[in-house]
């Protein structure tokens, strides 16, 4: 096992405060769409996406035509006000204030303008000028196992930092009524929101548990750029994916699983999780031979809160320190999203 160079704390979330049941959402598709050639084939997928999303704006509003810079800057203003929230309440959690932290690693493929969230970051917090900003913009889902992993390679250069990791999306702001296919209003039905932010260094951070880095890894699967992506049109950005999305974490199984293979001391005994959506979950968990306790946060995360994107496994972390796995059990974190890019890290609880 290689020497401990970094330690995740528990994360800060911010949650979309506009709750909204699954049911109204999948009711509210079906009367926009009443002659749609697949009513029932998108009545029945969104019949097995139950639960409650978590919105950071009220879902009238959500879905209610906006213009394109109109929609741009509401998106952006509205992360940039959230990301605030975490990180104050990251450093505070963590006994720390912003004139410690040395760099900030932030990603949010929603909350895309230049200058970037991470400048207004910066400026917002009061950090340091000479604060490094470590910024991924199109990383989506991926975007917080990636961004702990550029954390733990610059602790590995820089081992006496204290870094500031930041993912948010608002992903229920890409909600567009025009978009009508069967994959177009499963991602409607399966969005949420969220804001997220941590505090990595080559040390714990104060008394409470915490995720040791013990290994990262990073796969792309080439040519296969179309099976998630974002476009921009006159009406805005829109997600737009292919049914070949499905088969990305079965293609990247044994990648994945040489890399475990090599580098896991024994079983893992816990998940931090974001394939994307229940479906997927269920290919992953069967990929990794691992039982319905092991992806139990990770599905309760998507029944309850939505999609995520990047910050999901945040939010699958906080749920683990409720309850925690025992010290010096090992897990995995891992993230997937457009490229196909996927990200994991083995982690020890601490």
């Amino acid at each position: 096992m290689p020497s401990t160079t970094a330690h995740v704390a528990r994360p800060a979330l911010v949650r979309g405060p506009h709750t909204v049941d699954a049911a109204r959402i999948r009711e509210d598709i079906l009367a926009r769409n009443p002659d749609h050639p697949q009513r029932e084939a998108i009545r029945k997928a969104l019949g097995n996406l139950p639960g409650t999303r978590r919105y950071l704006a009220p879902y009238e509003e959500v879905t209610a035509a906006r213009d394109t810079a109109r929609r741009k800057d509401d998106t952006f203003d509205t992360v940039r006000r959230t990301a605030l929230e975490a990180a104050t309440a990251a450093l505070a959690d963590a006994g720390l204030t912003p004139a410690d932290v040395d760099c900030v690693v932030v990603s949010s493929a929603t909350a895309d303008k230049v200058p970037g969230l991470g400048t207004h970051l910066l400026n917002d917090l009061g950090l340091r000028p000479g604060t490094r900003i470590r910024s991924l913009t199109q990383a989506a889902c991926a975007g917080g196992a990636l961004a702990l992993v550029l954390a733990e390679e610059h602790l590995a250069r820089h081992p006496d930092h204290t870094v500031l990791v930041l993912v948010g999306e608002f992903l229920s702001a890409l909600y567009q009524d025009t978009d009508r296919t069967l994959e177009d209003q499963i991602y409607k039905a399966l969005w949420g929101d969220a804001v997220a932010a941590t505090l990595v260094a080559a040390r714990p951070l104060g008394t409470a548990p915490a995720l040791r880095i013990d290994h990262t890894w990073e796969h792309t699967l080439p040519h296969t750029v179309q099976r998630y992506r974002k476009h921009t049109d006159e009406r805005g950005d829109h997600f737009a994916s292919t049914r070949d999305s499905l088969r990305s974490v079965t293609d990247l199984a044994p990648a994945l699983l040489d890399w475990l293979d090599r580098h896991a001391d024994g079983p893992l005994a816990f998940g931090l999780l974001h394939p994307g959506g229940p479906a997927i979950l269920t290919r992953l968990a069967k990929a990794l031979g691992v039982d319905e306790d092991f992806v139990r946060h990770s599905r309760d995360v998507l029944h309850e809160e939505g999609n995520l994107g990047g910050a999901t496994v945040f939010s699958v972390l906080d749920r683990t320190h409720r309850t925690p796995p025992r010290p010096g059990d090992q897990g995995l974190l891992f993230g997937l999203g457009p490229g196909v890019t996927a990200a994991a890290l083995l982690v020890t609880w601490t």
